[in-house]
């Protein structure tokens, strides 16, 4: 079942009761420990203000946990190394902050849209922030873009699109491929932000042809304006010209006359 919820902070999109990949049980005593302290640090985080809840650097033997991703399951095993180089790619071409969160289980008694949304906002995001978090064992899939984002990016449709780019390296196969469902969240990000770009240039561009359109009507108004009044002016000028000339002919004619009696 995919539930969709649209909250005033952050925008998220929940999949639940998805078949997800499962810890091993030999390392379940471990991970329980690391994952009630993890937990404890979240909600401390939530009520205290923006305390750091993770290392700079990854902690040896219980996955990864830095500042941006928390896989203290290992789910994205060797390939860490390239999903960090994804995210550093993604923010460098996008401004867009990714953060990667992988967890057994979401927080209990809390609905998910709401704890991702807490999880987030503890950690004083940066402008521009999606969060994947995921909970492997519960089945269940959030994507949370900070409230601090820019309108195309925590746009709802937005985030349904980043959610299902997510999933479907999950579900199509047996086994998960978490490392291919981050990946392709972030490759969706950079689509969004280059469909906003072209978009803005589509604005731009007819903004200056709307400008352009102006500026030259009022160009050939004031340029027919000008044409009226000179040939008006011409065509007064033709008139007056055209009723003295029979005054002077018949003055000359006059002249004539005179001459030819005198003579």
């Amino acid at each position: 079942m995919t539930v969709f919820t649209q909250l005033p902070r952050p925008r998220i999109h929940v999949v639940e009761r998805v078949f997800l990949h499962k810890a091993s049980p030999g390392c379940a005593p471990v991970m329980g420990r690391v994952l009630a302290f993890l937990l404890l640090m979240v909600l401390m985080t939530s009520a205290l203000g923006p305390t750091r809840v993770f290392a700079d650097e990854p902690q040896t033997g219980a996955g990864t946990m830095t500042d941006t991703i928390t896989d203290p399951q290992n789910l994205l095993g060797s390939d860490v190394g390239s999903v960090k180089d994804a995210i550093k790619e993604t923010a460098e071409q996008t401004g867009v902050s990714v953060r990667l969160l992988y967890l057994p289980h979401f927080y209990e008694g809390v609905k998910p849209e709401i704890w991702a949304s807490r999880v987030l906002e503890s950690m004083k995001p940066a402008q521009d922030t999606v969060m994947l978090a995921v909970a492997s064992q519960d089945g269940k899939l959030v994507v949370a873009v900070s409230s601090n984002s820019q309108a195309w990016l925590k746009d709802q449709s937005s985030v349904d699109q980043l959610s299902q780019a997510a999933l479907e390296p999950v579900t199509k196969s047996r086994n998960p491929d978490w490392v291919g469902s981050a990946k392709a969240m972030m490759t969706q990000v950079e689509t969004l932000d280059q469909n906003h770009r072209h978009h803005q240039v589509m604005i731009i561009a007819l903004s200056v042809t709307v400008v352009v359109l102006v500026v030259l009507g009022i160009a050939v108004t004031i340029w027919w304006r000008r044409s009226s009044r000179s040939g008006a002016h011409h065509r007064r000028s033709s008139s007056v010209k055209k009723k003295s000339r029979p005054a002077e002919t018949v003055s000359e004619l006059s002249d004539n006359t005179q001459k030819k009696a005198a003579s």
